[in-house]
């Protein structure tokens, strides 16, 4: 006598719909912001008044818009970073090191060179930081092809070696005498970027950004090494039987990943900041993670969540003001968006099949 037993498999859609994905995304939104919504409830906050301190605070004004988009600016760059890596299945989870490293390397170029003319110092700067990111990501891909030491062990722990070291020089060599505070003084203004938009400081470090998307777009999706680069992501095994060298690989890709999240450091420094802080990243190397996987990691989406999660942090500090609740709500919900937005991806990939097995 057999007896029939239901299984479920979890198959990968044949077809996917870009219709369903973009209503799925947009519904996990929707439902990430109703759980959002509790959060501020439990605050004693209106929620209409805070989703509506925080829209208008985003995006609710030209001042409101251009800033956004200088807070999206380092993250475009960090979410880049990630992209590139993650694309290629490598956990680099040194993008704030990096940020920072960048930065660093910035206010270097520039305390060599401080008398040099506007363009060829910005010049200058960005090739200093392209230098450090990729020398910093390098050391990750050399421990891991010497010593098959483990990408995301040796990324998160180079990320506290970077902020020590920042920390060293804020309170020693770069240190502004004038405050009490840990920074440096301001840098010279031949070492701006120049301000698109001067009343509201709306810098061209911003443009860089959409720049530098379309070159990883076009890095990633159109060019042999962008090819490589997937094939490794998708099939490891498959891409070296095909004569792609994994230890190569691995190695150009952190170096372009760490040189474009370092990028990120350099132009807050020289687009906004005008000086080397602590806290010249609040944890942009960690956001961009979120921004690059938001985005399904493509390089041109990191755009458009890049500047959703700017407003977020941007209309966080409105919400603060108009209705008592903490900026902390602001990484919350991000969090719970990325969260929805997962679930929903995978939803919309892959099915439950139901399959009889006769015994």
């Amino acid at each position: 006598m057999k007896i029939a037993v239901l299984k479920y498999h979890i198959e990968r859609r044949e077809h996917e719909s870009t219709l369903a994905t973009i209503l799925s995304i947009i519904l996990a939104i929707l439902a990430a912001l109703l759980i959002s919504a509790l959060l501020i409830r439990m605050d004693g906050a209106n929620v209409l008044d805070a989703y509506r301190s925080l829209f208008i605070g985003g995006f609710g004004s030209w001042r409101a818009i251009f800033e956004t988009l200088n807070k999206a600016t380092p993250l475009i760059f960090t979410g880049l970073a990630t992209v590139v890596a993650f694309r290629a299945q490598i956990w680099n989870i040194g993008g704030e090191g990096q940020f920072l490293a960048g930065a660093m390397a910035a206010y270097l170029a520039i305390t060599l060179f401080p008398k040099s003319p506007n363009s060829i110092l910005i010049i200058v700067i960005l090739v200093f930081a392209l230098l450090a990111g990729g020398a910093i990501a390098g050391i990750s891909s050399f421990i891991k092809n010497r010593f098959n030491v483990d990408v995301i062990v040796s990324t998160v722990m180079i990320n506290y070696i970077i902020k020590f070291a920042l920390s060293l020089m804020l309170y020693t060599s770069w240190r502004d005498s004038s405050t009490f505070y840990p920074q440096s003084p301001f840098i010279p203004e031949n070492s701006y970027l120049p301000m698109l938009v001067e009343k509201y400081r709306f810098h061209a470090g911003f443009i860089l950004a959409v720049l530098f998307a379309i070159i990883t777009f076009l890095l990633v999706e159109k060019t042999p090494a962008g090819y490589e680069l997937r094939a490794l992501g998708f099939n490891p095994i498959a891409a070296k039987s095909r004569g792609i060298n994994p230890k190569r690989t691995l190695m150009w890709i952190l170096l372009v990943s760490g040189s474009l999240a370092a990028l990120g450091g350099a132009v807050e420094l020289i687009g906004l900041t005008h000086r080397l802080r602590l806290d010249i990243s609040i944890n942009y190397g960690f956001t961009g993670i979120i921004v690059a996987m938001l985005a399904d990691l493509n390089p041109l989406g990191v755009l458009v969540t890049g500047i959703l999660f700017g407003g977020l942090t941007n209309g966080s500090f409105a919400m603060q003001v108009k209705t008592g609740v903490p900026t902390s709500i602001a990484f919350a919900i991000q969090a719970i968006i990325l969260l929805f937005v997962l679930t929903a991806s995978i939803l919309t990939r892959y099915t439950i099949r139901k399959v009889e097995d006769a015994h």
